[in-house]
């Protein structure tokens, strides 16, 4: 048993004195009385005391008290040679108690192998404890139809956790392009009559509510007009850009100034340079740095718009 320290020898000796007046107290009552109160000394002790001194305190126990009731014979206590394990009834309740095998679990869990985890997580599901993560759980429709999205092989397996986690990424970009993008298109056309008809992380939240009022393709629709809007504000960039750099350069152009240039009025005496650079000042006259954004702006919605409205027929 190896050395027993001095406080498990107070401990016991302790009890077996408090057992003792208890079965003096209970004398009178039933057995079942006496037993239980008995038990409940035994495990406030055994509570107070480290799991691997238990059975040394116990065995203390037995030598100091072998029978909680006179009139009741002790169990014979195995022989140390034998290979049936001797439980406490402290030992007893606690694999009994989900928290603490929980607790347990977790404690030795850090040093279990990868074939011991994968074991005893296939243990876990098999009784319900650990829900499964395979498209198995998912709706089959739905989990084909988002596989058939990402490209996936059939022969794959959707994480249903790793799948939140990909959904949650999703839904913040889109909230998060949804505001940026409509926030630009109202600043480039204020005036155009395609609005915002709502927040799409609002609609989104409401579908996956449940909201009997939010059908799929509301979700669809509002979606798709955030990206009809995205592509169109991207694609006016480049070509509203070109276009206002095409009507810049046919204003100003050297040919374009001098072409106009002897069209003026401006006397025999006046020279053909002077002409021009007259020309050129009257036409950069009213132009300013407010005027040049708001003829770009300008080109981009009007080729936005018409991409979107070409989109919407």
């Amino acid at each position: 048993m190896g050395s027993i320290s001095g406080d498990i020898q107070l401990k016991a000796a302790a009890l077996a004195n408090r057992l003792r007046l208890v079965q003096a107290d209970f004398a009178d009552e039933p057995a079942e009385a006496r037993t239980e109160q008995m038990e409940d000394e035994i495990q406030r002790v055994l509570a107070t005391v480290a799991p691997t001194e238990r059975d040394q305190l116990l065995a203390i126990l037995s030598e100091k008290f072998p029978s909680w009731d006179a009139n009741v014979a002790a169990a014979p206590v195995p022989p140390v040679e034998s290979k049936a394990p001797v439980q406490s009834i402290m030992d007893q309740r606690e694999l009994q108690d989900p928290s603490f095998l929980v607790a347990r679990l977790v404690e030795v869990g850090g040093k279990m192998s990868a074939e011991d985890k994968k074991a005893a997580a296939a243990a876990l599901k098999g009784v319900g404890i650990v829900e499964t993560t395979s498209s198995g759980t998912l709706p089959e429709a739905q989990a084909k139809a988002l596989m058939l999205a990402l490209g996936m092989n059939p022969a794959d397996t959707l994480d249903a956790a790793r799948l939140l986690d990909l959904a949650t990424l999703l839904v913040e970009l889109a909230g998060s392009l949804d505001q940026v993008v409509w926030n630009t298109w109202k600043a480039v056309a204020p005036t155009s009559p395609i609005k915002r008809s709502g927040s799409v992380k609002v609609t989104m939240s409401k579908f996956a509510a449940g909201d009997q009022d939010t059908p799929r393709g509301q979700v669809k629709q509002d979606l798709e007009r955030l990206r009809q809007l995205t592509a169109a504000l991207t694609a006016s960039v480049n070509q509203a850009g070109r276009a206002f750099a095409q009507k810049h350069i046919e204003k100003f152009a050297p040919a374009e100034i001098e072409n106009l240039a002897k069209l003026s009025s401006g006397g025999l005496l006046v020279s053909q340079e002077v002409k021009c650079w007259r020309k050129y000042v009257e036409l950069a006259g009213p132009v300013d740095a407010q005027a040049i954004e708001r003829d770009l702006l300008n080109a981009i919605a009007a080729y936005a718009e018409s991409l979107m409205k070409g989109v919407a027929r």
